[in-house]
C-alpha cells in the first residue's frame, strides 16, 4: 500500500515539473527579441535547447567527374516539424576563400551541392557552417552547425626525384660496399596511403659492367655497389634509378645518377731501359748527367701516374740526386758531389720507381691496398775518368796561437799538403789570402814564417784572429790548387797607452764649478786596458790650483775647474795610466764659452778682415807707378830704333845656332860674307851675309823684333829661292814667344823683358862706340854670268835596273862615309 502511494506522488511530481518547463518555454519565447538573418553570435539567442540536427554522409571524391552540380549530402533540422525552416550555409568553398562558390545548398530541403571538379592537394578539407532560420522572420532557431567536409584522396600524383640528374665522383680506388650516395623522391598524395609510398630501384647502367653491379635500397634510396671500378674501362657510368607509388593505379618516375670515375693508382710504372752505363770525368759536378724514362698506364698528371723514383743503393756518400720531371716523368740524375778515381772507377747504383699514391689491386671483386708490390728496379753503371786533383791539406785547417809583436822571421808553423793522384805529383806552397802581409810560407817545406811585426790591434785582426790562407799547387795538368787556412790566434800585449777619445773639451761659462767627463781609451784588453788612473801631467802650483781630477770611473774621470775662469781657451795636462801602470801625459784642451741656452755654447765666428782706405790707396799707387813706368819704356824703345837704324849688334848664336851638313858643293861658311845689319824699314833689323845672291847657299839670317810688332821674312831677302825662303825661316826667331837659347827652351815672360832691357843698352852703347863697323852701302859688280850650281847627290841619275855599288870601293877617302851609307841602304 505504502508502495502504490509513493509511485504515485512520483509521477504527480514529473508531470508537475513538465509543464512548469513548458510554461517556462512559452514565457522565454514570447521574451525574445528578433533575430534577423544575418548570421552574428550577438543576435542568437541566449537559451539552452536540445540539438536536432541530422544529416546525411557527405561524400567528396578528388578529381570527381561527372556532370556539376552533383548532390554532396542532406542535412535536416527537427525545427521543421512547427514551422517553416530556412537552411544557410556558410564558410570556406562557399564565401570565403580558397574555392569561393564550391558548395550551395537548398534552403528548403537542405540538400548540399558541390559544382566543381576539388583538388585534395590544395584543399583536403573544408569547414563548413550550417544555420537553420525561421522563413518568415528570418531568426535562427537552433544552434549553428560546424560540420567538416574532407576531400577523399585519390593517386593522382607520381612520385617526384629532388633531382632529376645526380652528379658524384669518386676514385676508381674508392670502396663500393659503402653507399655511394641517396637519392630521394616525394609523392604529394595523401601520406601514409599507398598513394605516398615510394619504391626506389635500378632500372638501367650504361654501360653494362659484367664485373661490377649497382643496387640501391628500394626504401631509403641508398646506392651501392660490387666488384671493382677501371677508370679505363669506363669513367663515366650512368645509372638510371625510379620510384613508384603504391596506389591504384601505381604512379612512378625516374632520375639518372652520373658517377664519374677519377683514376686511381691500379698500374705500376716500368722501366723501358733497366740498365744504363755512362761515364763521367772525376771532380766534376753535373746537372742532369742522365734522364731514365718512364712509362704508367694510368691517367697523365696525377699522383697515381706521377713516378716517384729512389736511390737503393750506390750513395752511400751522397754524390747523387735522383728527382722527377713533373711535366715528362723522368727521372733526372745529377751529379751533386764530385766523383774520386781513386778509390774505384767504377760505381754502380741501383735505383727503384714507384707512384706517388699507394698501389691497389683487385681480389676476387674485393679492392685491398697492394702492401708490397714488385717495384720495377734498373743499374746505373758509371766509370770514371781519372783527372787531376787538387792537393789536400792535412788538417785541413789550423788554429795557431802566438802573441802580439812577434819579430819578423820567426816561423809559426808548418803546412802539409799530399796529393791524392796514383801518380803524386810535385807540390809547391804559396800565400793566397794574407791582408796585412804579415806571413810567407816556404815553397818546398811548408813552413809559415812572419815577414812583419804581428799587431793585435790592426785592423785586419778579427776577434784576435787574423786568417791566412795557404794554397798548394801541383805541377800536374792541368795544374791544380788546394787550400788550408792558418787562423792566428793573437795574444794581447801592453803595447799600446791610454789616450782620450776626444782631446777637445767645451764648458758653459755658467757651469764652470760644474764637473764635466772626460773619456779615454786602449786598444789592448784586459788586463792591459782599463780601469784608468787619471792625474794632472804637472805639479805647478798654477795647475793644482785652478784645475782639479776627480772620481773616475773605469774609462772616464770627473774633471773640475778650482776657480772661475774667463772665457777663452786652456790646456790641461792629464796623465793616464791602465792597470799595469803604462801610461802618457797628453794635453785636454777646454773651451769655456757663453752658452746662450745654458747647455750649449755658442758657434765661433770666423776672424774678419777688412782693409782700411790707405791700404787701397797705396795699391791704386802701384798700379799707377807700374802703368806710368810701361809708358817710359815704351816712348824710350821708339825712340832709340829711330836714332840708328844702321848700327852693329854683336851676333853671337852661342849653343842655338844648328848647321846643316847635307849640303853639297862646298861649306856654307866658305861662301859666306860677314853679316852686316840691314834696316828693312818696318821697324826691324836683320843681319845679312853679303853673298846674299848666292843660290843654294844661303846666310844665316837673325832677325830683331821689337815687342809691338812681328817680322815676317818670307819676302824681305833680296831674290831668294823658295829653298833660301825655308832656310830663312829656320834661322830667325820671335823674342815674344819661346825661343832658343843655350839648348834649353825658355818662356818669353820675364825673358823677354830682359832680353829687351839689353838690347836698348846695346843699341845706346854702339851710338858711343868710335870704331868703324862692318856697315856699307850696296856696290855695283860686272856681269860675269850666271853662277854654276854645284852638283848635288841627290840629282845624280842611277837606273833602278843598275844595283852595282862596287865602284864605291875605290873612292877617296873622304867619300869612304858616303859610300858606306849607301851600302847600307
Amino acid at each position: 500500500m505504502n508502495i502504490f502511494h509513493l509511485f504515485l506522488l512520483l509521477m504527480v511530481i514529473v508531470i508537475t515539473t513538465s509543464e512548469g518547463k513548458q510554461g517556462a518555454d512559452v514565457a522565454i519565447r514570447r521574451d525574445v527579441v528578433k533575430r534577423s538573418l544575418i548570421p552574428a553570435d550577438s543576435l542568437r539567442p541566449l537559451r539552452r535547447t536540445k540539438r536536432r540536427w541530422v544529416l546525411t554522409t557527405f561524400v567528396l571524391k578528388e578529381n570527381d567527374g561527372g556532370k556539376f552540380p552533383k548532390v554532396a549530402g542532406d542535412l535536416f533540422n527537427d525545427q521543421a516539424v512547427n514551422m517553416s525552416i530556412k537552411y544557410l550555409i556558410s564558410g570556406p568553398g562557399v564565401d570565403v576563400a580558397p574555392e569561393i562558390g564550391l558548395f550551395t545548398i537548398d534552403d528548403q530541403t537542405g540538400r548540399v551541392f558541390v559544382h566543381r571538379t576539388i583538388d585534395r592537394e590544395k584543399t583536403p578539407l573544408f569547414v563548413i557552417c550550417f544555420d537553420a532560420a525561421e522563413r518568415s522572420t528570418g531568426l535562427i532557431v537552433d544552434r549553428s552547425l560546424i560540420f567538416n567536409i574532407e576531400v577523399e584522396d585519390v593517386n593522382d600524383n607520381i612520385p617526384v626525384f629532388t633531382k632529376p640528374v645526380y652528379e658524384i665522383s669518386m676514385k676508381e680506388t674508392g670502396n663500393l660496399d659503402n653507399p655511394i650516395m641517396q637519392v630521394m623522391a616525394d609523392d604529394y598524395d595523401k601520406q601514409g596511403t599507398p598513394n605516398a609510398e615510394v619504391t626506389y630501384s635500378v632500372l638501367t647502367v650504361m654501360p653494362a659492367l659484367p664485373s661490377v653491379k649497382f643496387t640501391i635500397d628500394p626504401k631509403h634510396g641508398l646506392i651501392r655497389g660490387q666488384g671493382c671500378l677501371n677508370y679505363e674501362t669506363a669513367n663515366v657510368i650512368k645509372i638510371i634509378v625510379g620510384a613508384r607509388d603504391g596506389g591504384e593505379p601505381s604512379l612512378s618516375s625516374t632520375a639518372t645518377v652520373i658517377l664519374q670515375i677519377k683514376d686511381g693508382n691500379n698500374h705500376l710504372p716500368v722501366l723501358p731501359t733497366p740498365n744504363y752505363n755512362l761515364t763521367v770525368k772525376e771532380g766534376e759536378v753535373i746537372k742532369e748527367l742522365l734522364r731514365i724514362k718512364v712509362e704508367d698506364k694510368d691517367l697523365p698528371h696525377t699522383p697515381a701516374w706521377q713516378a716517384k723514383f729512389k736511390l737503393l743503393t750506390g750513395n752511400e756518400n751522397n754524390n747523387y740526386n735522383l728527382t722527377t720531371d713533373p711535366i715528362t716523368n723522368e727521372g733526372v740524375l745529377d751529379i751533386i758531389k764530385p766523383l774520386d778515381f781513386e778509390g774505384t772507377p767504377y760505381k754502380t747504383l741501383q735505383i727503384s720507381v714507384e707512384n706517388e699514391e699507394p698501389l691497389f689491386v683487385c681480389d676476387k671483386t674485393k679492392l685491398r691496398l697492394s702492401t708490397s708490390p714488385a717495384l720495377s728496379n734498373g743499374t746505373i753503371t758509371i766509370l770514371v775518368k781519372d783527372i787531376n786533383d787538387a792537393p789536400i791539406f792535412h788538417p785541413p785547417s789550423q788554429t795557431v796561437r802566438e802573441k802580439e809583436g812577434l819579430k819578423s822571421g820567426t816561423v809559426i808553423t808548418k803546412v802539409n799538403a799530399t796529393d791524392p793522384d796514383k801518380v803524386p805529383n810535385k807540390i809547391r806552397y804559396k800565400i793566397g789570402h794574407d791582408p796585412a802581409g804579415w806571413v810567407t810560407v816556404d815553397e818546398l817545406t811548408g813552413e809559415v814564417k812572419t815577414v812583419q811585426v804581428l799587431d793585435r790591434e790592426s785592423p785586419e785582426v778579427k776577434g784576435n784572429l787574423y786568417t791566412v790562407v795557404v794554397l798548394a799547387v801541383d805541377d800536374g795538368e792541368p795544374p791544380q790548387t788546394g787550400s788550408s787556412t792558418v787562423s792566428l790566434y793573437l795574444s794581447d800585449l801592453n803595447d799600446n797607452i791610454p789616450k782620450l777619445v776626444t782631446p777637445y773639451v767645451e764648458q758653459c761659462e755658467s757651469l764652470s764649478k760644474q764637473p764635466f767627463t772626460v773619456q779615454a781609451e786602449d786598444s789592448d784588453i784586459d788586463p792591459f786596458s782599463g780601469p784608468f788612473t787619471f792625474e794632472l801631467g804637472d805639479t805647478s802650483r798654477a795647475l793644482q790650483e785652478t784645475w782639479k781630477v776627480g772620481r773616475s770611473t773605469g774609462d772616464s774621470v770627473e774633471l773640475s775647474m778650482l776657480q772661475n775662469m774667463p772665457r777663452g781657451n786652456y790646456t790641461v795636462p792629464l796623465t793616464i795610466f791602465d792597470r799595469q801602470g803604462s801610461g802618457s801625459t797628453q794635453t785636454l784642451y777646454v773651451r769655456i764659452c757663453a752658452c746662450p741656452d745654458g747647455v750649449t755654447c755658442e758657434k765661433m765666428q770666423p776672424p774678419e778682415h777688412y782693409m782700411g782706405g790707405g791700404a787701397i790707396g797705396i795699391i791704386f799707387a802701384a798700379l799707377l807707378l807700374f802703368l806710368l813706368a810701361l809708358c817710359l819704356l815704351m816712348c824710350f824703345v821708339c825712340s832709340s830704333g829711330k836714332k840708328q837704324r844702321g848700327a852693329f849688334l854683336p851676333y853671337d848664336e852661342g849653343n842655338q845656332t844648328l848647321i846643316k851638313y847635307n849640303e853639297e858643293g862646298g861649306s856654307v861658311l866658305s861662301q859666306t860674307s860677314p853679316a852686316v845689319l840691314v834696316a828693312n824699314g818696318n821697324g826691324n833689323m836683320e843681319f845679312m851675309t853679303k853673298d846674299k845672291g848666292a843660290v843654294g847657299h844661303p846666310a844665316p839670317i837673325q832677325r830683331v823684333q821689337s815687342e809691338f810688332w812681328e817680322r815676317t821674312t818670307q819676302n824681305e831677302v833680296y831674290g831668294q829661292s823658295p829653298g833660301l825662303k825655308s832656310q830663312m825661316e829656320n834661322s830667325s826667331y820671335t823674342l815674344n814667344s819661346k825661343y832658343l837659347k843655350s839648348g834649353s827652351i825658355r818662356n818669353a815672360g820675364l825673358d823677354v823683358f830682359v832680353e829687351r832691357v839689353g838690347e836698348m843698352l846695346n843699341h845706346r852703347l854702339q851710338d858711343f862706340l868710335d870704331v868703324d863697323d862692318m856697315t856699307y852701302r850696296p856696290r855695283t859688280y860686272g856681269y860675269e854670268g850666271e853662277l854654276q850650281r854645284a852638283g848635288s847627290v841627290g840629282s845624280f841619275s842611277i837606273p833602278d835596273s843598275d844595283n852595282d855599288l862596287t865602284f864605291l870601293d875605290d873612292l877617296d877617302p873622304k867619300f869612304s862615309t858616303l859610300g858606306e851609307i849607301c851600302q847600307m841602304k
